[in-house]
């Protein structure tokens, strides 16, 4: 399958996407990536300086995912649903999660825009907690949401990794299938 030049960083970054969700990130490299796209490794680094730039591109689409996920909501009613939608992804797409918010080595700072869209996954949490909690100090408020960021990453891992056999089992299936309500009940129940 060939690419056309005007697309190739795409399907570059599509192609390493697939291999990511499929396998995990350490799975990747240039040369694979390349070779699936029928390109030269040359042709690969055209468009990446490094594979920290691909890194920061796979971020870069996660992070865009759950902040699309996060315009259909009304956070300042509804955050959990936000919290949820962000379990969510963790689930349905554990590789890229873990890429994400995992131990990182990328230096984040250097790519602005992805800085800019991990700011703004957290500040859907800042803004739901802000809409429970009118009238409090910003402290509260920040001290509160990094408390239910916190407790949504944990979710998604007990969620992803817990032997489910047995009462343990009945619950973080219910859970799992009443997010909204877990996350509502959770932190402010």
């Amino acid at each position: 399958m060939g690419y056309h030049k005007e697309n190739l960083k795409e399907q570059l970054v599509k192609i390493a996407w697939d291999i990511c969700e499929a396998e995990s990130w350490q799975k990747i490299n240039m040369r694979l990536v390349a070779q699936k796209a029928g390109v030269s490794p040359t042709a690969f680094y055209r468009h990446f300086k490094s594979k920290n730039d691909l890194r920061a591109e796979l971020m870069r689409k996660g992070f865009q995912l759950i902040y699309e996920g996060r315009k259909d909501l009304n956070i300042g009613v509804n955050f959990a649903a936000y919290g949820a939608h962000v379990v969510r992804f963790g689930i349905q797409h554990p590789h890229i999660y873990d890429l994400m918010f995992g131990n990182n080595e990328l230096n984040i700072s250097l790519y602005p825009d992805l800085e800019a869209l991990s700011a703004a996954s957290f500040s859907g949490i800042v803004a739901g907690v802000r809409g429970r909690l009118p009238n409090q100090p910003e402290r509260k408020v920040l001290l509160k949401a990094y408390n239910v960021w916190a407790s949504t990453h944990g979710l998604v891992n007990i969620l992803r990794h817990s032997n489910r056999t047995g009462e343990k089992a009945e619950t973080l299936n219910w859970i799992e299938s009443n997010l909204e309500e877990y996350l509502t009940m959770t932190t402010f129940g």
